[in-house]
C-alpha cells in the first residue's frame, strides 16, 4: 500500500505512520475505507475509485445547476475530446473563475456535476430566464453553446471552500487554467479522492427532478451507496450527519412591520438554529421564498464571531437551547426557533450560549 501511495516510510516506520498518511491523503479513515472498498459499477464511488478516474475539473463563472443543467463548451472538437475522453456519469469538479466569479468564490472549489453523454444545444438545458440573460450578454451569448447535460449536482458547503491550489496540485497551474476553463482536464487519483473529505449539498439540476431537503454530509458519505434497510414506516425526514456545528442566527432582511402585520419598532425578525453548514441553511431558507422584497442573512456564526465549533451535535443543541431560553424569557417568541428581539438582545443570548468557547 505504501508503494502504491507514494508514501516514503518503509519496514518499521510503516506502522506507525500509517494513520497519519491515511488521513493526510484521504481527509479520513472512512474516506480510505470507502475507496478501497469494491464499488458498484456505474456508482459515484467508481468514478473516484477508477483508473484513470473519471472525474474532470472546470471552471465557471459562477455554479447555479437548478438554471444552468448542463457543461458547456465552445467548440465542436472541445465537446467530442471530452465525450470520448470520459465514461457516462463523469464527475466534474467546478472552481470560481479567478477574476469573473462572485469574490467569495474565486479560485475556490465550489461545486460537483455529475454528467451525461447526451448532448444538444445550451438552450435545451437551461432556465428560459437564464437563457434570456445569456442571450443578451456580449461576453457569453457566443460561449459555451455546445452542451453535455448534467444530471445531478452538489454544491460545497461555503465553509468547506478549498482553493483548487489544494485540491488539484498537480493538475491546475496558472498556465493551464484557459485549457481547463474551455475543455476540463482529468483529475489525478490522489486529487479525485480529495473530494472525499469535502462537505457537499445536494442540489436540483434543470431538467432533472427536483432535490428537497437536502443537507450537507462528507463526500464519502455522499459518494458511497447506501445499504438496503427496512422501509420507513414513519414518513420521509433527513438529518445532517453527526460532527462538528455551529450556532448560527438569521435575520429576515427587508420590511418587518408590513411582514408582521404590526410595528416592530427598530426590533428584528430573527430565526436561531445549529448546523455543519448555516450558510447552507440559510440557502435552503431563502430557497422556500418566492423573489420578493424579503430575504434571508447570516448574522452570526461561530466561524464569523472566531469560535471554533462545538465538537459534537448535543453540545450544539444545548448551546441552542439555552439561546431560545434567553430570547423566550425577554423577547417575543415567534413560534418555534423565531423570535422578535432587540439587536442588543441577540449579542447578550449570544454570549451566553457560547460562553464555553473560547477563541
Amino acid at each position: 500500500m505504501f508503494e502504491a501511495e507514494g508514501w516514503p516510510e518503509r519496514g518499521q516506520a510503516m506502522m506507525p505512520a500509517v494513520g497519519r498518511r491515511v488521513v493526510q491523503s484521504y481527509g479520513t479513515v472512512e474516506a480510505f475505507v470507502a475507496v478501497h472498498t469494491l464499488p458498484e459499477e456505474g456508482s459515484l464511488l467508481a468514478q473516484i475509485a477508477a483508473d484513470p478516474p473519471n472525474v474532470w475539473l472546470t471552471s465557471f463563472y459562477g455554479f447555479s445547476p437548478e438554471t444552468w443543467g448542463f457543461l458547456g463548451f465552445s467548440t465542436d472538437g472541445q465537446r467530442k475530446h471530452f465525450v470520448r475522453e470520459t465514461r457516462p456519469g463523469a464527475l466534474v469538479v467546478i472552481y470560481g473563475h479567478k477574476t469573473l466569479a462572485p469574490e467569495n468564490q474565486r479560485g475556490m472549489v465550489i461545486g460537483v456535476q455529475q454528467v451525461s453523454h447526451r448532448v444538444n444545444h445550451a438552450q435545451v438545458f437551461m432556465s428560459p430566464s437564464e437563457w434570456a440573460r445569456k442571450s443578451v450578454d456580449p461576453d457569453r451569448s457566443a460561449k459555451w453553446n455546445l452542451a453535455v447535460k448534467a444530471t445531478r449536482a452538489w454544491r460545497i458547503a461555503e465553509e468547506s471552500y478549498l482553493p483548487i491550489e489544494e485540491l488539484a496540485p498537480e493538475t491546475y497551474s496558472t498556465a493551464r487554467a484557459q485549457a481547463i476553463g474551455s475543455q476540463g482536464m482529468r483529475l489525478s487519483g490522489a486529487e479525485a479522492r480529495r473530494l472525499l473529505g469535502l462537505m457537499l449539498i445536494e442540489t436540483t439540476v434543470f431538467g432533472e427532478i427536483p432535490v428537497t431537503a437536502a443537507v450537507p454530509a462528507l463526500g464519502a458519505e455522499v459518494f458511497t451507496p447506501s445499504r438496503p434497510g427496512p422501509v420507513s414506516q414513519s414518513g420521509y425526514f433527513c438529518k445532517e450527519a453527526e460532527g462538528p456545528k455551529s450556532l448560527y442566527v438569521l435575520r429576515l432582511c427587508g420590511d418587518e412591520s408590513a411582514f408582521l402585520g404590526r410595528p416592530v419598532e427598530g426590533r428584528w425578525i430573527i430565526k436561531v438554529g445549529m448546523s455543519g453548514s448555516p450558510s447552507s441553511r440559510c440557502q435552503a431558507f431563502n430557497g422556500s421564498l418566492p423573489a420578493g422584497a424579503f430575504k434571508w442573512e447570516l448574522l452570526t456564526t461561530n466561524q464569523v464571531m472566531g469560535l471554533p465549533l462545538f465538537p459534537k451535535s448535543a453540545e450544539a443543541i444545548r448551546a441552542e437551547t439555552q439561546m431560545k431560553a434567553f430570547l423566550h424569557q425577554n423577547e417575543k417568541s415567534l413560534g418555534g426557533e423565531f423570535f422578535l428581539v432587540r439587536p442588543e438582545a441577540v449579542s447578550a443570548a449570544w454570549d451566553l450560549a457560547t460562553g464555553t468557547l473560547t477563541a
